[in-house]
């Protein structure tokens, strides 16, 4: 190659380099760590002076907003929201306690906005999965040049002025009257018993932040109150942990699941202070400012998180970001021995691009502070301040922040220890194709319900790893035990594997999910997409498949924990029986003609097996217990059982059709649930099914009437030959099933056939 094109070879090479490097994206320090799959991802949403929502909006523009904003949270991967509900003493809900918020309405505090704020908030966070901590502020009465004669004439300042000191421009109830500390507990009670929220969150203003030169003028309550201490420093941070430790206890008596977290100013105490406090030239200290004492909150157990606000870049001197990352995952992980407590870490997205820090000018400082938390692990996860900046997106940050950090979906962390019960996966799931997508049905039948469910989707007919974050579509939150979720960015000629975990109230995952394979052959051989081959009643429902005597809905789905009911049993009895089963008129006014189930209870009805109620019905819908089952089965298959239930019992029990409860009851008062039903139908039609093998008397002799009559392996034609018997050939009889016979073949092949092949 010559010298010119050897010049122009390497110039072409370095251009297409530099373009390639264009586009290639910002990634983030240390990005390589795992991804986490338990993430905290909130956003503080500001209502104090209108800062992250306007005033004035009706109630169908608020959910309007509410919609939009929690839309925005949620494409951006966001499991949470901090809403401020209580920015002074005043309430974005209604209160008995507090008046309404003039934030809400724009007009004089105390004005009824007309609707509910917080639970419209709760409701549109919750069908997004997402949290809702419910952030309040204990002690602010005002904000700066608010008078008192402002606020509503019932707001516990006014009602209570000697609750009441001003320090610098503002009002605060005094920290020191154990009537605030009681009035504080009551409003939260309130909160926590009226609305379904997922914590309760408060932040760094406990005393307020100092005035030079200006004392707090609560030295008339320290001497009423403080005399055990010799420090009134000391006095003010008692106050301050009593407060949350009482919080804590009076949340966690009303609703042990509800978590409490606090975001404290980022500093506890400069080493100068103290030399376990962190390597920082701080001007404010938790510990001597504002009298809030976070090492023993987290040594006592009184808070599930602690968020410190960390509001400064990894290089500024008097704090680094760094610095304090590492100092505060000590603090959680030395002195948090009553029990874990969660640490995730504040994060001042306001700064970005807009601060005198010149590290805040480069677009990656804050994706940067998520990558060192991860990486350290021991920070679950960050909030960010606030949902302004987030919206307002400087410098491109919170598109990296989603692109490269929040790019999957991730579950916030647990609490188990409140409760570390593990739930049970979902009773049942359905997934069926839609114009829209799949349409994923949850249904849960257990006595106690997950308040979440997480859903997994993998490609193709095979489960991937369910530790694999990237694998998580989505979670939901229990609707009362019918939950719907429709897979939007499912293709529509893909292939999916769904698995659905349950979360408890304390956020604890079942230790397995409920799978549904698409495109798999369920159905074709009786089988069904809602019941794995693992599942314990799965021989006895495929065995009464494979006769059409258990059936699915349209969608191949069995439905094993669903109750059932008497139409249902009817249908079941009647098949495994060969009952006319011709939909038809009957005797009963709530069974009209067209009902699925019409005919097979006609006919139960007329053979003696089911019966009405005095007043001309069937109650078709009503479900079944465990003792009208063993009388309509005792019934069907002809046992002496006395006429009584519990003669029914026995008879079942007896021959190993059945069992009783794990506590010695048959159970005779609870309802039966699909699969339960199937069993025992199964049980009394195959005793190869029965329980310890329970062995059947072969005994009478027949003879067949028939040229080559098959052997069935069920009542019915549609169950495969287990053998051909000749005409003539003398069987042995063991029982009867509707109009077939079991018997036993000269060669010991035993069948079903029909009772007309057979003669005396």
């Amino acid at each position: 190659m010559k010298k010119k094109d050897r010049l122009k070879a390497v110039m072409s090479a370095v251009m297409i380099f530099v373009l390639c490097m264009s586009i290639v994206p910002f990634q983030p320090e240390a990005a390589s760590s795992p991804l986490p799959k338990r993430e905290m991802r909130a956003a503080w949403i500001a209502t104090v002076q209108n800062s992250d929502m306007k005033a004035g909006m009706n109630k169908a523009q608020y959910t309007a907003w509410a919609r939009q904003t929690l839309d925005g949270l949620k494409a951006s991967k966001f499991n949470a929201v901090i809403y401020q509900v209580k920015p002074t003493s005043d309430a974005l809900y209604p209160s008995k306690l507090s008046p309404w918020s003039s934030y809400i309405t724009g007009k004089k505090q105390g004005t009824n906005p007309g609707y509910d704020p917080l639970q419209i908030m709760i409701e549109e966070a919750h069908k997004r999965g997402m949290e809702l901590h419910a952030w309040l502020n204990p002690y602010r009465v005002t904000m700066p040049k608010q008078t008192l004669t402002s606020l509503a004439p019932n707001n516990a300042a006014r009602k209570n002025p000697g609750w009441v000191v001003k320090y610098g421009q503002q009002y605060y109830l005094n920290p020191g009257l154990p009537e605030v500390q009681n009035y504080l507990i009551s409003s939260v009670k309130e909160l926590v018993s009226n609305y379904d929220i997922d914590a309760v969150h408060m932040d760094d203003y406990f005393y307020p932040y100092k005035i030079k030169n200006e004392t707090f003028p609560d030295q008339a309550a320290y001497k009423k109150y403080g005399a055990s201490f010799k420090k009134i420093e000391d006095w003010r941070r008692n106050n301050v942990n009593q407060l949350v430790k009482n919080l804590y206890a009076a949340i966690k008596a009303t609703k042990p699941h509800v978590q409490f977290g606090i975001s404290p100013f980022g500093v506890w105490r400069n080493k100068s202070l103290d030399p376990t406090g962190s390597a920082t030239q701080a001007g404010v200290n938790n510990y001597d400012d504002l009298y809030a004492d976070t090492r023993t909150w987290i040594k006592n157990g009184t808070i599930d998180y602690i968020t410190p606000q960390i509001y400064w870049s990894k290089n500024l001197s008097a704090a680094k970001y760094g610095t304090l990352l590492n100092w505060w995952s000590h603090e959680v992980k030395t002195y948090a021995k009553v029990h874990p407590v969660h640490l995730y870490i504040g994060l001042a997205d306001y700064k970005v691009g807009n601060d005198t820090d010149p590290t805040w000018k480069n677009k990656m400082e804050l994706p940067n502070q998520i990558a060192s938390n991860r990486a350290g692990n021991t920070a679950k996860g960050q909030m960010h301040f606030s949902l302004k900046s987030i919206q307002k997106n400087s410098l491109g940050y919170a598109t990296i922040v989603k692109q490269q950090m929040y790019n999957y979906t991730a579950v916030t962390p647990d609490t188990p220890w409140k409760n570390a019960a593990v739930p049970v996966k979902p009773t049942s799931v359905q997934v069926k194709k839609e114009t829209a997508g799949r349409k994923i049905e949850i249904k849960d039948q257990t006595s106690k319900q997950p308040r979440k469910y997480v859903i997994y989707r993998f490609e193709g007919n095979k489960e991937g790893s369910y530790q694999d974050p990237r694998n998580i579509l989505d979670v939901v939150y229990n609707t009362k035990g019918n939950t719907v979720f429709v897979d939007k960015t499912a293709r529509s000629g893909g292939v999916y594997t769904y698995g659905i975990t349950s979360l408890s109230a304390t956020g604890v995952e079942s230790k397995d999910a409920f799978v549904v394979k698409e495109g798999s052959q369920a159905g074709s051989a009786g089988l069904f997409y809602d019941l794995p081959a693992a599942h314990r009643a799965y021989k006895e429902i495929a065995y009464l498949a494979q006769g059409a005597i258990a059936t699915g809905d349209e969608n191949r789905y069995f439905h094993p924990g669903k109750s059932v009911t008497r139409a249902e049993a009817a249908a079941m009895i009647g098949r495994s029986l060969s009952l006319n089963g011709t939909k038809r008129e009957n005797t009963f006014k709530d069974v009209n003609a067209g009902m699925f189930a019409s005919g097979y209870i006609q006919s139960a009805v007329e053979k003696k097996i089911l019966s009405g109620y005095q007043d001309g019905s069937f109650k078709p819908y009503e479900k079944v217990t465990r003792g009208e089952m063993a009388l309509m089965i005792s019934r069907a298959f002809e046992y002496e059982y006395g006429h009584t239930t519990s003669g029914a019992q026995q008879a079942l029990t007896s021959r190993g059709i059945a069992q009783g409860m794990g506590d010695g009851h048959f159970g005779t008062h609870l309802s039966i649930i699909r699969a339960d039903f199937a069993v025992f139908l199964a049980r009394a039609i195959d005793y190869n099914l029965r329980i310890n093998n329970s062995p059947v008397s072969f005994s009478d002799e027949m003879q067949v009437n028939d040229e080559s009559l098959p052997l069935r392996k069920g009542p019915s034609e549609k169950y495969a030959q287990a053998g051909v018997l000749q005409n003539n050939e003398k069987v042995q009889i063991a029982y009867h099933v509707g109009s077939w016979t079991l018997v036993k073949s000269g060669s010991n092949v035993i069948g079903f056939v029909p009772r007309s092949s057979l003669t005396e």
